[in-house]
Order: C-alpha cells, then sequence, then structure tokens
C-alpha cells in the first residue's frame, strides 16, 4: 500500500535519474547513460532487473547448499468478481505489466511464470518490498543483544542523530512509520523530500545517506500519527549498521540469504560506489523471484526454514500485526482497511494476510490460512494505482480459494 498521488512519469524520470557530474571514465560514463534512459516506458522491464548496471552496489553473497523448491505446477486459470464485473488472473497481470509471477503452496511451486524478456536467472529490484527485510534485521539485531528493546531511542545508539529530529525517538515509532520527522513523500513535486534525498544521495552522490536523515527536523510528536517515510527506514538502516558493526548486505547474506539457501547472490544499491559505499535501506535489493518467495516462506513459517529459527518467532508476530493505535487498521489510510506492522502492510480479515509492497507493483503477498506465498514483479506504467491494488488483493484471494479446492 503505497498511498501516493496519481504520479506523473516524467516528473519520475526527471528526479530519480538526473545525470551525474562528468567523469572522464568509461564505466561511470555507462552507468549515467543508463540512469538517464532506465526509466522510459520502452526500457523500463530490463531496467528493472538491472539496476545493479546503473548504480553502485554491494553484493549479498549466498552460500551452501539451494533450499530446493518443489514443483506442484497446476493451471491457474482464475476468474474472480471486483467493482462489479468479473476479471480474469491473465488480465490483471498484463494490466499491471507483470514481469515475474510465483505461488507457493504448502511449500511448493504451483506456478512460476515470467513476461517481458525476464526469466528464472532475472533479477528483480525490489523498490519498497526491501523495506520488509531491513524491520528483519532489526528484530534479529535485538534477538542477538545488539539492540536491546524497540522501546529504546534511536539516538541512544547513534548519536550523531542528536538534536535532530530523531533525538528521543522510540525505534518503534520508526518501525511503524510514526517517527513524526519532517518529511514528505509526494512524487509529483521535484521538491518534495523523498525527491531531494534521492538526487542528493543516489543520483548526485553528493551527500550521505545517513548524513541526510541527521539534518532533518521534527514535525509533530513520534508516535501520534503513521506518515510514509522512506527516510524512516533508513534510519533503521543505520541502526542495524551501527549497532552489528557491519554493512546491511553482508548481514542480510548472513543472517538470512544463507541460512535460507538462497540460489543466488543479490545486490542492495548503495548512495556511492566501493566500500564506503551505504545501502539504501528503504528501497534496491535486486533478487530472483524465487528467492523472494523463500523470503515470504520464512515468514509464512513463523520465522523457521526446516525447523531451525531463524527470524524470532515473536518477532514475526510482532512485525505483521497491529502494535500502536496510530496503524490500527482503518486510520492509517482514510477510505482503506489497511493496517501496518513494523514495516509491513496489513490486510483486514480472518486470514492474517500481509504484504511486502513496493511502487511499480512489486509485491511479496503472504497469506497464512491458506498456506499461501505469491510474488509479483511489474514495471507498471505509474508508481500507483490504488484501485489496482484493492482489485489484486480480491485476485490474491481467488487463487488461494481456488487452489484450496482444488485440493
Amino acid at each position: 500500500m503505497m498511498k501516493i498521488p496519481n504520479l506523473v512519469l516524467a516528473i519520475l524520470t526527471a528526479m530519480l535519474f538526473l545525470p551525474l557530474a562528468s567523469s572522464s571514465h568509461a564505466n561511470e560514463s555507462a552507468r549515467i547513460a543508463k540512469r538517464n534512459a532506465i526509466m522510459t516506458p520502452q526500457n523500463r522491464a530490463e531496467a528493472f532487473r538491472s539496476m545493479d548496471t546503473a548504480f553502485p552496489y554491494h553484493v549479498i553473497k549466498r552460500a551452501g547448499p539451494v533450499s530446493e523448491l518443489p514443483r506442484a505446477e497446476r493451471p491457474l486459470e482464475i476468474t474472480y468478481s471486483f467493482g462489479g464485473a468479473s476479471h480474469t488472473l491473465q488480465d490483471f497481470l498484463a494490466r499491471t505489466r507483470t514481469t515475474g509471477f510465483l505461488v507457493i503452496k504448502d511449500g511448493k511451486i504451483v506456478s512460476e511464470r515470467y513476461f517481458r524478456g525476464a526469466n528464472q536467472n532475472s533479477h528483480f529490484t525490489s523498490w519498497s518490498v526491501g523495506k520488509s527485510f531491513t524491520s528483519t534485521l532489526v528484530g534479529i539485531a535485538i534477538a542477538e543483544g545488539k539492540i536491546a528493546s524497540v522501546d529504546k531511542p534511536v539516538s541512544e545508539y547513534i548519536p550523531e542523530l542528536k538534536g535532530s529530529g530523531y533525538d528521543g525517538v522510540p525505534i518503534k515509532d520508526i518501525l511503524q512509520m510514526s517517527s513524526g520527522i519532517k518529511f514528505t513523500e509526494v512524487y509529483s513535486n521535484l521538491e518534495s523530500d523523498v525527491q531531494i534525498m534521492w538526487r542528493r544521495t543516489m543520483t548526485e552522490e553528493s551527500e550521505r545517506l545517513n548524513h541526510y536523515a541527521a539534518s532533518l527536523t521534527r514535525l509533530e510528536p513520534p508516535g501520534s500519527r503513521f506518515e510514509y517515510r522512506s527516510v524512516d527506514t533508513q534510519v533503521l538502516g543505520w541502526l542495524v549498521m551501527r549497532t552489528t558493526g557491519v554493512g546491511l548486505a553482508d548481514y542480510l547474506s548472513e543472517k538470512i540469504w544463507q541460512p535460507l539457501g538462497m540460489e543466488s547472490d543479490a545486490t542492495w544499491l548503495t548512495d556511492r560506489p566501493g566500500a564506503e559505499g551505504t545501502e539504501a535501506a528503504f528501497c534496491c535489493i535486486n533478487a530472483t523471484l524465487r528467492d523472494y518467495g523463500r523470503f515470504g516462506l520464512l515468514f509464512l513459517n513463523k520465522g523457521k526454514r526446516n525447523g531451525k529459527q531463524i527470524v524470532p518467532e515473536s518477532w514475526v508476530a510482532q512485525a505483521t500485526s497491529v502494535q500502536s493505535p496510530q496503524v490500527r487498521f482503518g486510520k492509517i489510510i482514510p477510505g482503506t482497511q489497511i493496517g501496518y506492522g513494523y514495516q509491513w502492510w496489513l490486510l483486514p480479515g480472518d486470514d492474517h494476510a500481509f504484504s511486502a509492497e513496493g511502487v511499480f507493483f512489486q509485491f511479496i503477498y503472504v497469506e497464512p490460512r491458506e498456506n499461501l506465498v505469491i510474488v509479483k514483479t511489474s514495471a507498471f506504467d505509474d508508481f500507483w494505482d490504488d484501485k489496482l491494488e484493492a482489485e489484486q488483493w480480491a485476485a490474491y484471494r481467488a487463487v488461494g480459494n481456488a487452489l484450496q479446492e482444488k485440493q
């Protein structure tokens, strides 16, 4: 659920991929050219599976035996009702410019499909799906005693935040997008803070991501209101790096990628090249469809893989349920019943479905009642469409119902 206005793609292009300063290096010139072309409609599908050719990155390394995903493929000729009309799953995938679609039921792949030039080796960019990975690393750091609790102020661990808008803000409020920081996330405004942050740190590379976060001031009391702010997740990433002493890509590799038996190395985009680069904690992981599916299975299985607890079960439960009044169902976005956990979107209903979500329709959808994980990557025309998102939940629940009926 990315609650943002109907967006103008041309403005996004101008914001996200402004050229870097002139460089005499051929590889830098190639990166600049890639950034300038990456968001055009004809290039978007290919660009979203090659982001690490346009931006610097750190590798998320896999190791050991691959966690096999058994196959039990079934045709998904799904029809569902939405908005007083009948729709098909196939039509929905086409309308949302799907590039990859994976359905895992009872731990087995029942459908795996690729579109628009993608294949099983493609590394799809996460956009804000990456936020759910970052919050998971916070939970692991707490379990390891690196962080005392979510109730501790973040500035206790990051002294550089003292005197900033984050001074004294509890980690829990940041996890719930309730930091109170003065930060606008309106992509149709070139002077919106999210655009300024990206332009300065990821495109011009003139400022560090964490330094930018430390420059922000407070708008309102922490915990008073949900407001979607990507910079909050960047501060969570900074917290993990500071308390563990390692970068996010390395920590994700050690604590999740390798224990889960991921099949492929992944990448995480950074704010500048080389070892000194800091991962963009709010987005920008690039991984295969099946590895995203394995992460969804981790949460479906309450943090376990093959009986081994990788993420504390208590953290999975907290992260995927409402923990405070300001993020309860129906409170965060007028006109919807959506809730928010710890960087996971929560769907109403007794199936306790939850989802990691990113712009341009990237999703890891988990429905515990049906033992179901769905991963969808896309190169959608716009950043978001609230009506299509609501339709998507109807389509996914229809998939779960259909698979249940066929058992």
